[in-house]
């Protein structure tokens, strides 16, 4: 009786940390990162505000208003921005101005329907984090390269119905997290493989019926997110993977993983949440990854 309380304690002290790991985990993620990047102070909620003061307007956030086009190439004039969101501004062209932003360290475009993007982002030497949600991209330009300093990349809802990325994209020097969402793709480049430094990748809802065999050949991958695609089986190369630590496959039609997975020595969490394991499938797996944490 008294063994049977104790462990009952236990499993109170392990749901408790759960819960609060889960929360902190969430905290972290709600942080807005419009607000990480450029000096704590006065932020600009109208273009016209900032052009006024557009030397000294670092933080600049449009959020649901309409820009006009003709007001859109001043964008050019904010020399010292450093971080620059533009939230459902009805655009779908961004001005050429834009390259004369050679402070912008974040910039993010969020439900504009962004058509195209010049080559000349590959002129913004800072940018650090860069954004397009709700954007109607059929691919990235060649130039993207050159943001020598882009540490994250996320795209999100994107209206077109296949996405690539360019040859050039696997040349990004300082890459380190790639999210893309709902943003249907149709292959890799083989220099996607060349993201050396490539930590978290996130693909979910982009139609993947197979991993892209580039993925399999980024050993510095720590996170691996596949969710809601239509994966039934794991590529070989998944398991060379020897730096992951967390492989979230949820909701895809996968029934069984090969023993080779055994050799994700540093895997912490493998997540098979909404696919067709059965009770057996994952008693395996569990001896095969006896310090990993396997959610189904």
């Amino acid at each position: 009786m008294a063994k049977k309380i104790f462990c009952g304690y236990l499993d109170k002290i392990f749901f408790i940390f759960l819960v609060i790991s889960t929360l902190s985990i969430k905290a972290q993620g709600d942080v807005d990162p419009f607000d990480m990047y450029g000096p704590p102070g006065t932020e600009y909620t109208t273009l016209a505000e900032a052009l006024k003061d557009s030397k000294t307007a670092y933080k600049v956030k449009v959020d649901n208003q309409i820009i006009d086009a003709k007001m859109l190439p001043k964008l050019g004039r904010l020399i010292n921005v450093q971080s620059l969101q533009l939230t459902s501004n009805g655009i779908t062209q961004l001005p050429v101005e834009l390259k004369e932003l050679k402070n912008l360290l974040y910039f993010a475009s969020i439900g504009n329907e962004i058509t195209s993007l010049s080559n000349d982002i590959g002129k913004l030497e800072q940018l650090t984090e860069l954004h397009l949600h709700g954007v109607k991209l059929d691919s990235l330009p060649s130039d993207i390269a050159y943001l020598s300093r882009l540490k994250a990349l996320e795209i999100q809802n994107n209206k077109k119905d296949v996405f690539y990325f360019p040859n050039t994209f696997g040349y990004l020097p300082n890459l380190n997290s790639l999210l893309l969402f709902n943003t249907k793709l149709d292959t890799l480049p083989a220099t996607f493989s060349e993201l050396r430094k490539l930590k978290s990748l996130t693909m979910v809802m982009c139609g993947l019926k197979k991993i892209p065999p580039p993925v399999t050949k980024i050993a510095s991958l720590e996170i691996l997110v596949l969710d809601n695609n239509s994966l039934t089986e794991l590529p070989k190369g998944v398991y060379k993977l020897k730096s992951l630590k967390y492989l979230s496959l949820k909701s895809n039609k996968l029934s069984s993983i090969a023993d080779e997975v055994c050799m994700l020595k540093n895997l912490e969490v493998l997540d098979l949440r909404g696919n067709y394991f059965k009770e057996y499938n994952i008693a395996i797996l569990k001896v095969l990854l006896p310090k990993c944490r396997i959610l189904y």
